[in-house]
């Protein structure tokens, strides 16, 4: 009677203790989870919540969810896993752990104590190997991530579950939703599934973040960085306008040939005007090359012409108006790429990356996921007919 009196009134102590702690300190959901069940007195919410907690090695929720274990409270009473806890919580230099574990150590048996030794080893056992596994899923989310931002659907896909679940890295349920979108762009499967479960569970505001977090990624990453497999065309236009330069240089030298060649041979009477003529015969030369660019809004990428087909058909009827007033391209695989590359449909031709900005908005409004893009006339591309 008197071990179950003198818990409870160091229980008390504790949390007050505890609440006066929280007022100024920020832990994690579930801890705040508990705090508000155990104040309504609902104590197995409170041992739940505080017990997942407890598991990724919170020393609040270790010393709390002991507390509950002394009295009996939303749980059965143990002492012994009560004692393993605080032990676990006293290790992190908690200060009201330690001395909660001190008053109740001598009220145990031995056996009892060995047992709750045993307890505590086994959790430090289990760390460690969640770390170790961590460790690997830290290493597997650095090369989804680096895969993902050069467009790969399956990593895409991969790097949301991590997210999703917090593997590898701390959970985010909004990154998860914009890598899921990205991938169900490409017609990945998993990931078009997982972005209609996800979507259910996140606000409005929480998708509009993850809307603007996935252009982000592609116009960090996809756009500003070259492909791998993709030619450098900017070395290509600067190349063909130096032979443009030589040509037009042997063109000028040929026609001056020619004009002399010719005034040689007339009559001496005749007049000649050698610069009107010479100017007259110079054979025209084609503009030089140069490369412009131009802003679009992409709206998907496909492995294949016929899925392009298919998602133009479904923009117009979701969005006719905005897919007639500007003109639709689709942009062909590069060759001889190192990764595959895809057909990539876009709307507009943009000086101005704001009114591309201001398009992409319009059909985020209409539930259309898109991105501004920069593209230039080099670039092999075809017009695609209003279906």
């Amino acid at each position: 009677m008197k071990i179950s009196l003198h818990i409870q009134w160091l229980s008390i102590l504790a949390l007050l203790f505890f609440f006066t702690l929280f007022a100024v300190d920020v832990f994690a959901d579930d801890i705040q989870d508990g705090i508000a069940a155990y104040k309504q007195g609902d104590f197995q919410t409170a041992y739940q919540a505080w017990h997942q907690a407890a598991e990724n090695n919170v020393a609040e929720a270790q010393w709390m969810l002991a507390i509950l274990l002394l009295n009996g409270q939303g749980v059965k009473q143990d002492k012994v896993a009560a004692y393993s806890w605080l032990t676990l919580a006293s290790e992190k230099q908690h200060k009201q752990a330690m001395i909660d574990r001190m008053a109740i150590r001598d009220r145990l048996s031995a056996e009892e104590l060995m047992n709750a030794d045993t307890l505590t080893k086994a959790f430090r056992d289990k760390q460690m190997a969640k770390t170790a596994i961590n460790h690997h899923k830290e290493k597997a989310f650095h090369w989804f991530e680096k895969a993902a931002k050069q467009g790969d659907p399956q990593a895409q896909y991969q790097l949301g579950e991590m997210l999703l679940n917090g593997e590898g890295v701390k959970q985010d349920k909004v990154a998860a939703y914009s890598w899921f979108s990205l991938a169900s762009e490409q017609n990945q499967p998993q990931a078009i599934v997982k972005q209609a479960q996800l979507k259910t569970e996140l606000s409005r505001s929480q998708i509009e973040k993850a809307n603007a977090l996935m252009l982000t990624n592609r116009d960090n990453h996809l756009i500003t960085d070259k492909p791998p497999g993709l030619p450098d065309l900017v070395n290509e236009v600067n190349e063909v306008d130096e032979k443009n330069k030589e040509n037009q240089i042997l063109a000028e030298q040929s026609s001056v040939d020619t004009s002399l060649l010719e005034a040689r041979e007339k009559p001496s009477s005749e007049k000649l005007d050698e610069p009107a003529k010479l100017t007259q015969v110079k054979p025209e030369t084609k503009p030089k090359s140069v490369m412009t660019t131009v802003y679009r809004v992409q709206v998907g990428a496909f492995r294949s012409r016929q899925q392009v087909d298919i998602a133009l058909t479904q923009l117009t009827k979701k969005s006719a108006a905005i897919v007639q007033k500007y003109e639709t391209t689709i942009t062909e695989p590069v060759e001889n790429a190192e990764k595959p590359d895809f057909y990539r449909l876009q709307l507009g031709n943009f000086a101005a990356k704001s009114e591309a900005t201001t398009l992409c908005r319009h059909l985020t409004e209409n539930k259309q996921a898109c991105f501004v893009v920069t593209a230039n006339n080099m670039q092999k591309t075809t017009v695609a007919k209003q279906p």
